[in-house]
């Protein structure tokens, strides 16, 4: 594969001349236009036929189409794994932030959650069912700190990250 080749040609039409001029003034790539050009009239399917400007334009927007989806393709995985990355530093310095209220749940507010299977045998002796309870204990201690509930269901998977897959709140 030859890398690239510069020709030179001449252009005598002043109108064409003119045309060229406006082209390259409103930022066209006069090498691409013309490479597209050739690429056509030798391998196209037009048969040698005239190309005409919306032709050439549809080719002109393929073509960058086709560039786009190849960087896409290319920056997508990139782009997942900092937005990975960037969630994972804010959910660190949320927790963070948040510790206080994290160890508050934790050892104060639901210090007999240590053994879920004794809370729940209690709330059950009762009649109650554990998400229900946990759930009022817990709105009302938003409502003390003016946290809203779902916020402060976050920070109550985050004291008890054991218990995502037993508690629904």
């Amino acid at each position: 594969m030859v890398g690239s080749k510069n020709y030179s040609f001449s252009v005598r039409d002043d109108k064409l001349v003119s045309a060229i001029e406006e082209y390259k003034k409103s930022g066209g790539n006069l090498s691409g236009l013309i490479s597209n050009l050739l690429y056509h009239y030798f391998f196209g399917n037009s048969s040698k036929e005239v190309i005409s400007k919306e032709m050439l334009f549809l080719f002109d927007i393929k073509a960058k189409l086709d560039e786009f989806m190849q960087w896409r393709e290319e920056i997508l995985p990139k782009l997942h794994e900092l937005e990975a990355k960037l969630k994972e530093k804010q959910e660190i310095k949320e927790t963070e932030d948040n510790l206080h209220l994290i160890r508050e749940l934790r050892e104060v507010v639901f210090e007999d959650l240590q053994d879920f299977n004794s809370f729940k045998s209690r709330c059950l002796k009762f009649g109650r069912e554990p998400d229900d309870a946990i759930k009022v204990r817990l709105n009302s201690w938003a409502s003390d700190k003016n946290i809203s509930n779902p916020v402060a269901v976050q920070l109550f998977y985050k004291a008890f990250p054991e218990l995502k897959e037993k508690v629904s709140l």
